[in-house]
């Protein structure tokens, strides 16, 4: 293990996601990074680091990041040294670090950092992505929209009257069969006796019927001809060529049909079911002005389950993405998620990464194990193809994990890989997959040695920090609590819904905008469009709305929600006042450098950014009024000017949404 250089200075400047100014004498940042270890590849969004003392500015440049890490102390003040691990696997010894002395100013290293990356040719703007796909300009001032609805028939595609009276149906008792596979089946049992007992049936019970026929709509064994004998046209063609013949869409299109015409005094058509959180939203959105959007489903069967979805939202002009994974593995047979399931069953125990111990990693929330990604390609290809084959037709695709830069040595006898071929491998995978199927490819993260390779990332500009808490992670008495991957109605999960406060030690880290700087975008707002992790999106920290929506235009970040019908009907206005300001500035920065930036306030209240000569932004994150030349900028407001036309922009919000 090497260290160096030894770092102290009046204060740093590091590309902490997006970026952060830290001053050696701050007791957050003191409180947050003392004795703590940075690990450049996953933690840092670019591999450099900027120190300021006096009317100097010094540049790190490391160009052998892997296995380097920043190793902090406070005494008293903030520094840490730079260390650089060389293990046996690894064949290249060489450390390259380019160090350059600057006036006094952060923006000139961070260009400094762009004409490095530009001479290594990994600089590729997003109009050259635009040109060998043009569905990115799609991309340009869209906000970035996770919708939910994993349930394959909501509570308002049945008539429950009805359905109380069925419960002895042949239909029913056939659905109650698949009690013993599907999870909490047993509970759907005690359901159906209670309600022979009720005259009326509870909004929970409703809610877990639905969750329950949903999960058996998607069992392959679900087709019994014996017990589902009427015919129509719609099943008749799906069955023309035989049940074994349909691909996984057409098999639960068939289920909800044949179910739908064999119970059609309790259950609506087929084709209206989940209509009220999918087709309802978009053309609602549309109609509202939201001209162009990204949708990110769950996963791809979230598509088979409502097909229609997909279609429409192409038609309206927008990106629509499934997620995707190829990080976690779990045993074959005891699968969590779809994502960790894999058709190649000996990859579990001959692919999956040994670390220097001898030890196996563990996979996300420590479930099931790592994947090398060196043995994943013909598992990618298999998955694709599986999920192309169904004629959905997916624009974008979202591929986690892959650009955070968690890699890895793998220690496996026989098959040892180093970081440099895991994060190969990642990029290779997320090419395949954009360049085969004209995808618009994003990932988690968006660390730099992905800019070239994806064209936007979740998480640069607010990164994961909730499991660091155990408030936040797991006390689900606390009010800081970020809530359960779980909704009863299969909406949005309380995760991502629930609006919280964040304490003052994270708070000032992570989310307060004065200790902000748009390092990433200086080098890359032309080139990689970057949001927030999915766990924070605009409206999820109580007290920072306004401050986040002004944020979004100084610094050119598109927006994040998560919406299912309850969550679009609370936030619509609000949604729909911003994009039309954001969208409208955003579509003309996208397409420019961020030339300059400037603290106005030098505790970082009041920012400037400059795209080009003609388009600029001040924002003012007080709670008074801020006089800047001779335009009175209102509290918590940016002042956008384009081409000499100045706006003022104040997000006016319901009260509990700010």
């Amino acid at each position: 293990m090497l260290f160096w250089p030894y770092i102290s200075a009046e204060q740093y400047y590091l590309p902490l996601g997006e970026g952060k100014r830290i001053p050696a004498n701050d007791s957050s940042w003191i409180h947050f990074l003392d004795q703590q270890q940075i690990v450049i590849m996953e933690q840092l969004s670019m591999p450099f680091l900027i120190s300021s003392n006096g009317e100097y500015c010094v540049l790190l440049i490391m160009e052998n990041p892997y296995r380097t890490q920043l190793n902090f102390s406070a005494e008293p003040e903030l520094s840490f040294s730079v260390s650089h691990e060389y293990p046996t696997i690894d064949m290249d010894k060489a450390n390259r670090y380019r160090i350059y002395v600057t006036e006094a100013d952060p923006v000139s290293c961070a260009k400094l950092y762009r004409d490095y990356v530009m001479e290594k040719n990994n600089f590729v703007t997003l109009q050259q992505k635009a040109k060998q796909n043009p569905n990115i300009e799609k991309l340009f001032g869209v906000p970035f929209i996770y919708l939910w609805g994993d349930f394959v028939i909501s509570v308002d595609d049945i008539n429950w009257e009805a359905f109380g009276q069925s419960l002895a149906s042949p239909e029913i008792t056939y659905l109650c069969s698949f009690a013993q596979s599907i999870e909490n089946g047993s509970e759907f049992e005690s359901i159906l006796h209670e309600l022979r007992n009720q005259d009326y049936i509870t909004l929970y019970q409703k809610n877990f019927i639905c969750s329950y026929i949903s999960q058996v709509l998607q069992q392959d064994k679900f087709w019994n001809a014996d017990i589902f004998k009427k015919s129509y046209q719609r099943i008749d063609e799906l069955l023309r060529e035989g049940y074994d013949k349909l691909t996984d869409l057409q098999k639960i299109q068939l289920h909800k049909n044949v179910l739908a015409a064999s119970m059609p005094e309790v259950f609506h058509e087929a084709d209206s079911w989940m209509n009220s959180d999918t087709l309802e939203i978009i053309s609602d959105m549309k109609e509202n002005g939201i001209d162009h959007a990204w949708i990110g489903l769950n996963s791809w069967e979230q598509a088979y389950n409502k097909p229609e979805l997909v279609w429409q939202a192409v038609g309206k002009d927008y990106l629509i993405a499934s997620y995707d994974s190829y990080h976690s593995i779990h045993e074959p047979g005891n699968e969590q998620w779809i994502t960790a399931c894999f058709d190649d069953l000996t990859l579990y125990e001959n692919a999956t990464i040994v670390d220097k111990n001898g030890e196996k990693e563990r996979g996300f929330r420590n479930i099931g194990r790592k994947l090398n990604p060196t043995h994943s390609m013909l598992s990618v290809k298999a998955r694709m193809e599986k999920i192309m084959a169904n004629g959905i037709p997916f624009n974008s695709w979202f591929i986690d994990c892959d650009a955070t830069g968690e890699i890895y040595d793998d220690y496996t006898e026989g098959y040892i890989t180093t970081q440099e071929q895991d994060l190969s491998a990642r990029l290779e995978r997320m090419a395949y997959i954009r360049d085969q199927y004209n995808m618009v490819i994003g990932s988690e993260g968006g660390n730099d040695f992905s800019a070239s390779t994806i064209a936007f990332a979740h998480g640069i500009e607010l990164k994961s920090f909730a499991w660091m808490d155990e408030d936040m992670n797991s006390n689900k008495d606390s009010q800081y609590y970020i809530g359960k991957y779980y909704n009863p109605t299969g909406g949005v999960a309380e995760h991502f819904a629930k609006r919280i406060p964040v304490k003052e030690q994270y708070f000032s880290v992570f989310v307060d905008p004065k200790y902000d700087i748009p390092l990433f975008k200086l080098v890359y707002n032309d080139s990689v469009i970057t949001a927030a992790h999915w766990d924070w999106s605009t409206f999820k920290i109580k007290g920072s709305t306004q401050d986040r929506m002004i944020r979004e235009v100084l610094y050119n970040v598109p927006p994040l929600y998560h919406l299912d019908s309850v969550e679009w009907k609370e936030y619509r206005q609000d949604i729909v006042n911003h994009y039309e300001i954001w969208s409208n500035f955003s579509r003309k920065a996208i397409q420019k450098e961020m030339t300059d930036f400037k603290y106005i306030e030098k505790d970082g209240s009041v920012q400037k950014t400059s795209f080009d000569n003609d388009l600029f932004v001040v924002a003012n994150f007080n709670d008074v009024a801020y006089q800047y030349d001779n335009v009175k900028i209102p509290p918590h407001s940016a002042l956008i000017e384009n081409n000499n036309e100045p706006l003022i922009y104040t997000p006016i919000l319901e009260e509990d949404h700010k």
